[in-house]
């Protein structure tokens, strides 16, 4: 038993006297000094009275919530503990606020002992790192809804708890996974992402925890897992919901462990990450109709964040364009530097389906097709995800041009920057190879010769 443990004192706030006991008698054992009570006014209490380093409280608590307690210890002067809230399934909702109140870490009941522990632990060992005034890059917007997205991920940031990004497609759900990292106490440590959408099943399973050689079919070598690969550091698991129940099963046994299975091994490795799950799909439904599993969207869900659609904040279109449009003329060397009033008009009124993705290839399309240093409508293309959401181009200087002008413009101009070669042109411009060929039949463009 460490002299240090000895010293540390650890409070538990919870009604429940199995979690209470159960709690006690682990930490106790690891040589931790506990006190315990179910009642949240006597536990706020206690913790002025006493110099505790660390609060355990439940979240759902009679006579006081946790998250009035958690308000209380966090502006009391005399309160110095850090705090791990315990939440229940029916409380994952109130996670954010307790983060924007201060908590430090949270555990999702059920939880293990060697989950206690290693929370307990990391959280008593963290050093506090203040990012508060440091740049979010490509975070661009000034709208409150922006504002209130990058306090929230400065304050997940401080937590070491998995997080859930939904939203739709090109939201950016990767740039703020990357961005709670990089503000994380594990910022100098990798970030690894996997789109497990890109993935077959046969091959999730060993992209996930790694193989031995002769593991299976074509494995002619040991291959490294990318939990292994961001070991101390944090994994990102974009489109989670494209894995199947199977390897579901392997992953919350991993998450509530930190041990993984290599395939074709029967040994366990230890591993120490931090998961950011993403989806765009309604995970609740996946859920309710037995796609994905209950306990798993618990556990990868303990802070959900859902990110709006661009058309729903669309006060920051023009800040993302113009800071996309300063970017990427540099890498092109544009004429392109500024917005007309008509194409600002046009650029706000869209929809803007493929959100802040398809922003940026528009600007990145406009920048490499358009002549002119101001931006006309006629510059703009917009392509969307969908063909029913093309929108029609009016130019403030000859009047209406069609869409069919337009496009054929836009699509001859990007052929010949491309020298005519379809596979770069069609993924410049957001379509596929066999969309593009069949423009060019239809609008008859023909390979000039020089």
């Amino acid at each position: 038993m460490s002299d240090r443990k000895k010293s540390i004192q650890i409070l538990i706030i919870d009604d429940e006297a199995s979690i209470r006991d159960g709690c006690s008698q682990i930490l106790s054992r690891k040589g931790y000094e506990v006190d315990c009570t179910g009642n949240a006014v006597d536990g706020f209490q206690s913790a002025r009275l006493n110099k505790y380093d660390l609060i355990l409280l439940d979240l759902k608590m009679p006579r006081m919530q946790g998250i009035d307690i958690l308000k209380r210890l966090k502006n009391d002067d005399k309160i110095a503990a850090k705090i791990i809230i315990i939440t229940g399934y029916g409380t994952i909702p109130l996670t954010v606020e307790a983060i924007k109140n201060g908590a430090d870490d949270f555990l999702t009941k059920p939880f293990t002992s060697t989950e206690l522990i290693r929370a307990v632990t990391k959280v008593l060992d963290r050093k506090d790192i203040d990012h508060s005034d440091g740049q979010i890059a490509e975070l661009i917007g000034t709208s409150d809804y922006m504002s209130e997205l990058e306090e929230t991920i400065r304050r997940i940031a401080r937590t070491d708890s998995t997080v859930l990004i939904t939203g739709e497609s090109g939201t950016g759900k990767e740039l703020v996974a990357q961005t709670i990292h990089n503000l994380s106490i594990r910022f100098e440590r990798p970030f690894v992402p996997l789109d497990c959408s890109s993935l077959v099943e046969t091959l999730m399973e060993s992209a996930l925890f790694g193989h031995v050689k002769g593991a299976f079919s074509g494995a002619t070598e040991s291959r490294t897992g990318r939990f292994q690969m961001a070991d101390t550091g944090t994994l990102f698991l974009d489109e989670i919901s494209n894995i199947s129940l199977k390897v579901q099963a392997t992953l919350l046994r991993v998450i509530q462990e930190q041990e993984i299975p290599c395939v074709g091994s029967s040994k366990m490795e230890s591993v120490d990450v931090r998961l950011i799950a993403a989806t765009n799909r309604d995970i609740r439904r996946e859920v309710e109709e037995g796609r994905f599993r209950e306990d798993l969207f618990y556990r990868i869900s303990v802070v959900p964040i859902d990110i709006k659609p661009l058309r729903e904040h669309k006060s920051d279109i023009m800040p993302i364009a113009r800071y996309y449009l300063d970017k990427i003329r540099k890498k092109y060397q544009s004429r392109v530097r500024s917005f007309s009033d008509e194409a600002v008009k046009s650029l706000i009124a869209y929809s803007w389906p493929g959100n802040v993705r398809e922003l940026k290839n528009t600007i990145e399309r406009l920048c490499v097709l358009s002549d002119n240093e101001t931006v006309m409508p006629a510059d703009i293309l917009y392509y969307g995800q969908h063909e029913e959401t093309k929108t029609p181009v009016v130019d403030a200087h000859s009047g209406k041009i069609t869409l069919v002008d337009v496009e054929r413009e836009h699509i001859e101009k990007a052929l010949r920057y491309f020298n005519f070669q379809i596979n770069k042109t069609a993924q410049f411009l957001g379509i596929d190879r066999k969309t593009l060929r069949t423009k060019i039949r239809n609008y008859g463009i023909e390979k000039r010769k020089d």
